[in-house]
């Protein structure tokens, strides 16, 4: 359980925890995209918005592509790559929210891997997962841009899906703890300077993996297989939450399918995504609640849709949510400053989108829209008012 000294963590661009957020797309990964002829069906990233519709196609290798992480910008996401001329490896890259600006961030030594990126809270850093042959692994960190990679921990197990808390003091991780194969994980804890190694949740026999912080840090979601009270009796994946010292355990889904891969909604935690389907390799999207209560399917395809992760695009501070104006795109208006009250947000809203999205200004106010890939940031401000919203396009539904 060795630390290797590792680079300071400061203070960076992102939003920290607990601030004014909105829950932008959610990109997951694929095997959809038709391959070229003679080539063997892999899997590409997409995004969509919140609701499954406006799909987008952001990688277009013959060679798979997986496990997005969003930068907590919103602007960027980390992904798994094939590792070039190897059959089975991988390597670690980054893309912006749009699908361009596609770099190769490892470089990693014959024979080994780097995958599962997760960023730091502050935009900082990517920390990842190294692995070689003989069940070695072990937890790596770079700069965002891949300079300085280095060991960051050196876990007892075989380790995976590291990341770190929202407040940078406790670092989470899968470990394999079957002797061989792998049928048997649990989710770990270590802190920052990699003491204190703490088991959160490990059922003897159980598949325990894929867990995630919740925004302000306070509970863990996570996949398991466990059978606890005889509330899994099919003994498949089913999503649970936890505190994030491991009590005050729950499980969310009671079915007959095959539940993995959490992801928070970034604006406050009160949403998950999550793949379901029938086995391991058929899944689709679903968004359900944080305490389990089922919203809706978001993707709808034969084979498997995974890997969800949500992005969060910052927000200004604001004292009012006044909601969607349906039909338009207009997403979570929100309005501060007196005599802005919801009914005048949402009118002013529409205005602008009616008036083709692209004016600096209207009705005395200024405009700023930033584009977040598919989605974009509207902020209109006039002295002390201001309204900020989100225009997503919607499009049909993802298929």
């Amino acid at each position: 359980m060795a630390l290797a000294t590792g680079l300071a963590l400061g203070a960076g661009a992102a939003a920290p925890a607990g601030a004014d957020l909105f829950d932008g797309r959610i990109a997951f990964s694929s095997f959809r995209a038709d391959p070229p002829a003679g080539a063997e069906r892999s899997s590409d990233i997409f995004s969509m918005n919140a609701d499954g519709s406006g799909l987008r196609r952001l990688t277009t290798n013959p060679d798979p592509d997986r496990q997005p992480d969003w930068s907590p910008t919103g602007t960027d996401i980390a992904y798994s790559i094939r590792k070039p001329g190897s059959a089975a490896n991988f390597e670690v890259s980054r893309m912006t929210a749009a699908g361009r600006g596609h770099r190769r961030l490892t470089t990693t030594p014959d024979g080994q891997a780097s995958s599962q990126p997760s960023w730091f809270p502050n935009g900082r850093g990517i920390l990842f997962r190294r692995s070689g042959p003989g069940r070695i692994t072990s937890i790596w960190r770079m700069g965002p841009l891949g300079e300085s990679p280095t060991l960051r921990y050196q876990p007892p197990n075989v380790a995976l899906y590291p990341a770190w808390s929202p407040d940078r003091r406790r670092m989470l991780f899968t470990a394999i703890t079957s002797p061989m194969g792998d049928t048997d994980r649990g989710i770990f804890a270590v802190k920052a300077d990699g003491s204190g190694l703490t088991t959160l949740f490990d059922e003897p026999g159980s598949y325990d993996s894929a867990p995630a912080w919740s925004p302000d840090g306070r509970r863990i979601a996570f996949e398991s297989g466990a059978n606890i009270g005889g509330a899994n009796p099919e003994g498949d994946l089913e999503i649970w939450t936890m505190a994030a010292d491991g009590t005050q355990r729950r499980q969310l889904t009671r079915n007959a399918l095959h539940d993995e891969g959490p992801a928070w909604s970034p604006d406050g935690g009160r949403l998950l995504a999550y793949t379901s389907g029938v086995d391991n390799t058929h899944g689709d999207i679903h968004v359900m609640t944080a305490t389990g209560r089922h919203l809706r399917k978001l993707t709808s395809y034969e084979g498997r849709d995974e890997s969800p992760d949500w992005q969060a695009i910052p927000a200004p501070a604001t004292a009012r949510r006044c909601g969607d104006a349906a039909g338009r795109g207009i997403r979570d208006v929100r309005a501060r400053g007196v005599g802005l009250r919801c009914p005048g947000a949402v009118d002013l809203a529409r205005s602008w989108v009616k008036a083709g999205a692209t004016a600096d200004g209207i009705h005395g106010f200024s405009v700023r829209a930033t584009g977040f890939g598919g989605t974009k940031r509207v902020v209109m401000t006039r002295g002390e008012q201001l309204l900020a919203f989100l225009l997503q396009p919607g499009g049909s539904a993802s298929r």
